[in-house]
C-alpha cells in the first residue's frame, strides 16, 4: 500500500508539471496547478514521517525493465531530508500564488512547470537507492533550478552567473560519479545496498580517494569555501520562492548525499577525514557570515549567510567523524544530531528569510537596504515573520536556531575527551571562532532588520510601499511559527533524529544534552511568558503614557539622511577584518588638485572575495593564456591535422604497450 502511494507521490508531482504547461487561458487548471502540487506536497510529508519516525523502509525497483539499475527507496535518512523538502516546499507553493502572478502567461506556466519539476528532482535524489537514480536527480536539480533562474530575464550579467553556475554544479557532479564509479569492481549494479555492503571491505586508499572525490563534489553543491563562488551569483538572481528552495534544501541534498557516502556506504570513517571536514567548515563559517556583513543586497547577503550555516553544519559533521574515529560513538551521535538539526532549522529560517525578501521586492520593488527602512509600519505582517527569522538565525534564546547551534556548542566542549587520545585539547577551544561566528550573524542580522525595517523610508519606494498579498503573509507566518515551536519544543524532532543518527554510527548511547536542551526550553519559555505578562499587566496599571517627538539635537525634525546606513553600521567590523575583504577604492576629485574646495568628489569601492581574487582569477587568466596558445594550433591545413591524429593515436599505441 505504502508503495503504491509513494509512486502516486511521484506521478502527481510530474502531473502538476504537466497541468501547468497546459494551463493556458483556462482558470480551472491556473488553479488546479498549486492545488495539485500542495497535495502532491502533503501526501510526500505523511510518507517521509512515515518513515522517518517509524522506520519503515518504501521501496521502487524499476531496473527489470531496464539495461540498468534504477531504484528508489525511503529510510529513516531519505524520510528525514524528504521530510525537509516538503517542509519548506509547501509554503514556498503558497507564497508562489501571489508572487508569480505578475509574471506572463508564458512565463508562469514556465515558472510553475519547472518548480513542480525542481521539487521532485530534489525529491528524486534524496530518496534515490541506484546510482544512476541518483545522478539524475542530481544533474536535473541543476538544469531544472537554470531554468527557473531564466524565467526572469537574460540579460549578459544574469547569463554570465548562471554559466558559473552551471560550471562549478556539472565539476561537482563529475567529481561525484567518479567516487561512485570507483565501486564497479566491487558492486558491479551500483546500488546503494552493494556499494554499502562492500564500502568497509575497500583499499584504505580507494576509500581515500572516494571520501575526497565525495566530499569536493557533494562540497560544490553545498557552498563550502573556496567551491561557495556560484553561491552568491545565483541564489540572489533567481525568483525569491526558489531561491528558498536553492538554499533551504538544494544545498541539504549536499548534506544528504555526503552523509550518505560517508556514515552509510563507507561506514567507520578514520579521524583524519573528520578534521579535515572541521576545518573547512570553520574557514567557511567564519567568511561566509564575514562577506555577509559587507553586503548591502538583501538576497546576496543572505546567500553569503548560507554559506555560513553550511559551514556551521560541516563543522559539526566533522566532530562526528572525528568522534567515531576515536571511538566514541555518544559524542559522535550527538555531533551529527546537531548537524541534522541545524539542516533542518536553517531550511525554515533561511526560507523564510528569503520568501521574506521576496515580499519586500514585491512591495518595494529593492532589495538594496540603503533605500528602504520604516517597513515595520506599513508592513506589520511582515515584520513580525522576518524577525522571527532574523532572531532564529542568529541563534536568539526561544527560536529553532538557539536549539542546533547550542548543540554545535556542547559537541565542541565534548572534544576535550580527546584530550587523553590525541594529546591535543584543541577542539574545545575552536568554540572561540563558533561564538566569534554566532556573534558576527547578530550583528549582521540587527544590521539587516534595523536597517530595513526601523527607522524612516530612504527612498520615494519604501515611502509608497504596497501591502503584501495574503497568500505571502500566511506562508511567511507558518515558517515564523514553525522556527519558534522548534525553538520551544526542540525534542519533537531531536529524539527521531537520534533514532537515525543511531542507524548511522552503531552503539550511539542517548546523549544526556539533547535531553536537557529538550527540557529546558519548555520551562524557559514558560518564565518568558510569564515575566512579559506581569511586565505588561504592570506597565499599563502604573505606568503614564507620554507621547513627544524624539529629540533631534535642536534640529528642527530627524530626516531620512540623519540614519545610519547599512554601510556605516557595518563598518567598524570590516574595518577590523580588512584583510579579508580588500576592497578597490577609488576617489576622484573634480577639478584635479582642488582637495579642500572641490566641485565634485566621486567615491568607489568595490569588494571582491579573497578566494575570487587570490585563486579564481589567475586560473581563468591561465586557462585563457592556454587557449590562446591552442589557438596557433588551428592552422586549416587538413595536412596538419592529419598530422595530430597519427600523433595521438601513437602515442596511445605506445601507453597501452608498455603499460
Amino acid at each position: 500500500m505504502t508503495e503504491h502511494l509513494f509512486l502516486i507521490f511521484l506521478l502527481s508531482l510530474l502531473a502538476s508539471a504537466g497541468v501547468a504547461c497546459l494551463a493556458g487561458e483556462s482558470r480551472l487548471l491556473r488553479k488546479l496547478v498549486p492545488g495539485l502540487l500542495v497535495a502532491s506536497l502533503v501526501l510526500g510529508l505523511a510518507i517521509a514521517a512515515g518513515s522517518f519516525l517509524n522506520g519503515k523502509i518504501i521501496q521502487l525497483d524499476f531496473s527489470g525493465h531496464l539495461p540498468f539499475a534504477f531504484a528508489f527507496a525511503v529510510d529513516r535518512l531519505s524520510g528525514f531530508f524528504l521530510l525537509l523538502i516538503c517542509v519548506l516546499a509547501l509554503p514556498v507553493v503558497l507564497f508562489s500564488l501571489s508572487y508569480a502572478e505578475h509574471y506572463s502567461r508564458a512565463a508562469w506556466r514556465w515558472y510553475w512547470c519547472l518548480l513542480a519539476l525542481f521539487i521532485l528532482s530534489m525529491v528524486g535524489v534524496v530518496v534515490s537507492s541506484t546510482v544512476f537514480a541518483f545522478m539524475l536527480g542530481w544533474e536535473l536539480m541543476t538544469l531544472l533550478s537554470a531554468g527557473l533562474i531564466m524565467v526572469e530575464g537574460d540579460s549578459d550579467d544574469r547569463r554570465r552567473d548562471l554559466l558559473i553556475y552551471l560550471l562549478m554544479m556539472h565539476a561537482g557532479a563529475a567529481a561525484v560519479f567518479a567516487a561512485f564509479l570507483l565501486f564497479v569492481p566491487h558492486a558491479p549494479a551500483l546500488t546503494f545496498a552493494e556499494m554499502r555492503a562492500a564500502g568497509s571491505g575497500l583499499p584504505a586508499q580507494l576509500r581515500m580517494i572516494v571520501f575526497l572525490l565525495g566530499f569536493a563534489g557533494f562540497g560544490m553543491k553545498a557552498g563550502i569555501v573556496p567551491l561557495h563562488i556560484w553561491l552568491p551569483k545565483a541564489h540572489p538572481i533567481a525568483p525569491s520562492p526558489v531561491s528558498a528552495l536553492m538554499s533551504g534544501v538544494m544545498l541539504k541534498t549536499a548534506v544528504y548525499g555526503f552523509t550518505r557516502l560517508t556514515f552509510d556506504i563507507l561506514g567507520n570513517p578514520p579521524a583524519w577525514w573528520g578534521y579535515l571536514v572541521l576545518g573547512i567548515g570553520l574557514v567557511t563559517a567564519v567568511l561566509g557570515i564575514l562577506y555577509a556583513l559587507a553586503e548591502n543586497t538583501l538576497k546576496r547577503l543572505l546567500a553569503y549567510s548560507s554559506v555560513e550555516n553550511i559551514g556551521l553544519i560541516y563543522v559539526a559533521l566533522g566532530l562526528a567523524i572525528v568522534f567515531q574515529g576515536h571511538g566514541l560513538s555518544g559524542f559522535a551521535a550527538l555531533a551529527l544530531i546537531a548537524a541534522l538539526f541545524h539542516s533542518l532549522n536553517h531550511a525554515l529560517f533561511k526560507g523564510l528569510l528569503f520568501l521574506g525578501a521576496g515580499a519586500i521586492h514585491h512591495s518595494a520593488h529593492t532589495l538594496d537596504m540603503e533605500e528602504l527602512g520604516g517597513l515595520q509600519r506599513r508592513l506589520p505582517a511582515l515584520g513580525i515573520s522576518f524577525l522571527v527569522g532574523c532572531a532564529a538565525i542568529a541563534g536568539m534564546p526561544l527560536f529553532n536556531g538557539f536549539a542546533s547551534e547550542w548543540l554545535i556548542f556542547m559537541s565542541l566542549l565534548k572534544g576535550s575527551a580527546l584530550e587523553a587520545v590525541i594529546h591535543f585539547p584543541a577542539l574545545p577551544l575552536l568554540i572561540g571562532v563558533i561564538a566569534l561566528v554566532s556573534g558576527l550573524a547578530c550583528a549582521c542580522y540587527v544590521n539587516v532588520y534595523g536597517i530595513t525595517f526601523l527607522g524612516r523610508p530612504r527612498s520615494v519606494a519604501a515611502e509608497q510601499v504596497r501591502s503584501t498579498p495574503r497568500s505571502m503573509d500566511v506562508a511567511l507566518l507558518l515558517l515564523a511559527a514553525a522556527c519558534l515551536a522548534l525553538g520551544i519544543f526542540p525534542g519533537i524532532v531531536l529524539h527521531p533524529i537520534f533514532i537515525l543518527a543511531g542507524t548511522l554510527i552503531p552503539a550511539a548511547a542517548w546523549p544526556s544534552d539533547v535531553g536537557v536542551i529538550s527540557r529546558a526550553m519548555p520551562f524557559v519559555a514558560a518564565v518568558v511568558a510569564l515575566v512579559g505578562i506581569l511586565a505588561l499587566l504592570l506597565t499599563r496599571r502604573f505606568a503614564a503614557v507620554r507621547s513627544v517627538d524624539t529629540w533631534a539635537c535642536g534640529a528642527p525634525g530627524l530626516t531620512a539622511r540623519m540614519q545610519y546606513t547599512a554601510t556605516s553600521f557595518s563598518k567598524p567590523l570590516r574595518f577590523v577584518f580588512r584583510s579579508v575583504y580588500k576592497p578597490d577604492r577609488k576617489v576622484d576629485i573634480e577639478p584635479p588638485g582642488r582637495t579642500y574646495f572641490p566641485a565634485s568628489i566621486s567615491y568607489t569601492s568595490v569588494r571582491t572575495t579573497s578566494f575570487e581574487r587570490s585563486f579564481y582569477r589567475p586560473a581563468v587568466d591561465l586557462v585563457i593564456s592556454a587557449a590562446q596558445q591552442l589557438r596557433r594550433l588551428h592552422t586549416g591545413n587538413i595536412q596538419a591535422y592529419l598530422l595530430y591524429i597519427f600523433l595521438m593515436i601513437l602515442t596511445l599505441l605506445l601507453v597501452l604497450r608498455f603499460a
